[in-house]
């Protein structure tokens, strides 16, 4: 399967960290998510009901990235994986959320996970 609808960049803030500080306030994460499914149907009719609700996709997310208080990003991954993955028509999904300002000492643009789920 080659076909997926893709989303970049989503911004969120939320508590997620092992440390008590990391958790004293919200932190902003980016999440990014492939999500594969049979897009053909859609690409014929030319109908959004023939394809995956991206809006209600970038919804669910945010919705559970804001309630989260996981400690770790790997878990974070893994629960809206399994959010997308329940949706109609999503046949697998990739997750990627990274913490825009990681707690280490070098610059880097951002520190993160990627979970891969399929159905």
């Amino acid at each position: 399967m080659t076909d997926a609808i893709v989303l970049r960049g989503l911004r969120v803030d939320t508590r997620v960290g092992v440390t008590d500080d990391e958790r004293a306030r919200p932190q902003t994460v980016v999440v990014d998510v492939d999500i594969a499914a049979d897009l053909s149907k859609a690409a014929a009719s030319d109908d959004v009901g023939d394809t995956i609700d991206y809006g209600a996709a970038v919804s669910a997310i945010a919705d559970r990235v804001r309630r989260s208080e996981t400690r770790l990003l790997e878990r974070l991954a893994a629960d809206v994986a399994s959010v997308l993955s329940r949706m109609d028509g999503v046949e697998a999904v990739t997750v990627e959320i990274r913490k825009a300002s990681p707690p280490v000492s070098e610059d880097v643009e951002g520190i993160g996970v990627r979970i891969e789920v399929s159905r």
